[in-house]
């Protein structure tokens, strides 16, 4: 485990998800719901919705077509310069954002409705997914602590350096990555 600088970070090839959130909670304590977030391999948006008794708006703040780096290349399992959908999103309660998600999506590997709908509309991707029977799993890559930079600070209303909860997966369709997403959310969220 690296505790160092402004990250917790575990490997997820060296240990469990288990022990992973034994040492997050050495740093933070996470309800059940947390636990439940940080390691499904369903939809996050469904269990915000079950949970809060509310719909789960989806809110936009960029989206862009940008050529894959080498970083985000490697990620993806693409060629650098491949064209990339960037989404940064925030799902939001009818009171305030509860996650803000990046996704990068390889738009090659994408049908052309999909493409129409993640590129156009304010809608969860696991509900595009549902609604255009895309069957897919999700593999968990990375789970940690962070801290609020002045961004996230602003938007969950938090105070600067304030912990945060982050995870990083895939979501793999015909054993291709479709998506990379990560999720950032403060280790309470009030009204859920």
């Amino acid at each position: 485990m690296n505790t160092t600088g402004r990250h917790i970070n575990i490997s997820l090839k060296d240990v469990s998800l288990k022990d992973i959130l034994k040492e997050l909670e050495k740093e933070v304590p996470l309800s059940p719901l947390h636990r439940i977030l940080l390691t499904t391999d369903g939809s996050i948006t469904r269990i915000l919705e079950i949970v809060g008794d509310c719909e789960i708006a989806v809110e936009t703040v960029a989206q862009e077509v940008i050529p894959a780096d080498t970083q985000i290349a490697r990620k993806l399992n693409i060629e650098p310069g491949d064209d990339v959908n960037h989404r940064i999103v925030n799902l939001k309660d009818p009171e305030k954002t509860l996650i803000r998600a990046v996704s990068y999506t390889p738009l090659t590997r994408l049908k052309k409705e999909f493409r129409e709908e993640i590129m156009k509309k304010d809608i969860p991707i696991g509900k595009i997914m549902s609604r255009l029977k895309i069957e897919a799993r999700r593999e968990i890559r990375d789970i940690r602590i962070t801290r609020a930079d002045s961004e996230l600070s602003r938007v969950f209303n938090l105070p600067l350096d304030s912990y945060l909860l982050k995870r990083n997966y895939d979501i793999i369709h015909q054993n291709e990555i479709l998506l990379n997403i990560t999720e950032i959310f403060p280790p309470k969220i009030a009204s859920i």
